[in-house]
């Protein structure tokens, strides 16, 4: 990872209470080992939220036309790439349009804003993000306990990632912004999408679902070999959770080749229909992931989850008995039931 700029500034502002007020930054934070470490915790606390939002910047037709607003943030950053203006310039006009959008959000709060443009695998990226303080303790030299303040990271909550390289190298990606739902309503916050400018085109969660969707439909129909369907399966989970890990989309052919080993052209073919109308990058949703070739159901009494791979051999369904035989009890399961 390498940092070219990071700076942070503070919006204040108070739900129902008028106006907010900035605090600017006049200067950027030089790189450091410990500015490289908290950029690796706020990307994985990133990459972690499963319901992410992925659009690109409005087309002119599609902008605000709100008189006296502020420069666009794609504007902004246009003029930052070309050299026309510096990074403290380029963050010090987005607070001003921030608090554009943020004052005529009557419920919304303030924070610390930080604004950091990175390398990473080969792609340059800005993140705009906002976190606040929470209060904590800790032990001092003289083994005594203070009070201490920390950015929270946990509680990220309205964040937005652009990769620059995709942006300005590809004029057909409609996928280059991603950012995360604010966790209270699991809606995006109306103000700060205005703010970074996008069309909040594409959900994580249906495009992943649908993708798989399409393995599953694929496996029922094309492939009779119950342990192929089952490989199928499984590589495609373990392709796309470890390319979310890594906070990076799902190439739709890589995908294929590596999932659908041996059968790479027909799975393509099939997948690419007008049935799905897969895009040939999709960003992967863990939640969906996660949940893929599992069984599950509950009642009252019962709660159980079964991969469904396990049918028919550890786990035997007797429809007409409507009965489940489970053998090779996972041992934390059998050392509750020995103990009870």
């Amino acid at each position: 990872m390498l940092i070219h700029n990071f700076i942070i500034h503070q919006v204040d502002k108070l739900a129902d209470q008028g106006a907010s007020t900035l605090s600017l930054k006049s200067e950027t934070i030089a790189p450091s080992e410990s500015l490289e470490t908290f950029l690796a915790d706020l990307n994985k606390v990133y990459n972690s939220k499963p319901s992410k939002v992925f659009g690109a910047f409005l087309n002119e037709e599609q902008e605000d036309k709100e008189q006296d607003k502020p420069e666009s943030l794609q504007t902004l950053l246009s003029s930052y790439l070309d050299k026309s203006i510096d990074f403290v310039e380029l963050s010090q006009q987005a607070m001003q349009l921030l608090k554009h959008y943020i004052d005529q959000a009557s419920k919304a709060t303030g924070g610390y804003l930080i604004f950091v443009h990175y390398t990473l695998f080969g792609s340059e990226f800005l993140m705009i993000s906002m976190l606040n303080n929470a209060s904590g303790m800790a032990v001092n030299s003289n083994l005594e306990i203070d009070p201490v303040d920390y950015l929270e990271l946990s509680k990220l909550h309205l964040a937005a990632r652009i990769d620059l390289t995709d942006w300005q190298d590809s004029e057909q990606s409609d996928r280059y912004i991603s950012m995360i739902r604010g966790k209270e309503s699991h809606k995006l916050s109306e103000y700060f999408r205005k703010f970074i400018g996008s069309d909040e085109a594409i959900s994580s969660k249906q495009e992943t679902s649908e993708l798989f969707n399409a393995v599953s439909q694929f496996c029922e129909e094309k492939i009779a070999d119950d342990e192929q369907k089952s490989q199928i399966k499984h590589k495609a989970s373990e392709y796309c959770l470890e390319q979310a890990d890594k906070g990076q989309n799902v190439d739709i052919k890589d995908f294929s080749n590596y999932a659908a080993e041996g059968v790479v052209d027909d799975f393509l073919n099939y997948v690419n229909s007008e049935q799905f109308k897969l895009s040939q990058e999709i960003a992967p949703n863990k939640t969906v992931i996660r949940r893929f070739n599992k069984l599950s159901g509950r009642n009252d009494r019962i709660s159980i989850t079964i991969n469904e791979e396990a049918i028919g051999d550890s786990v035997i369904f007797d429809p007409d008995k409507e009965t489940l035989t489970i053998t090779d009890l996972p041992a934390s399961l059998k050392a509750q039931l020995l103990n009870r």
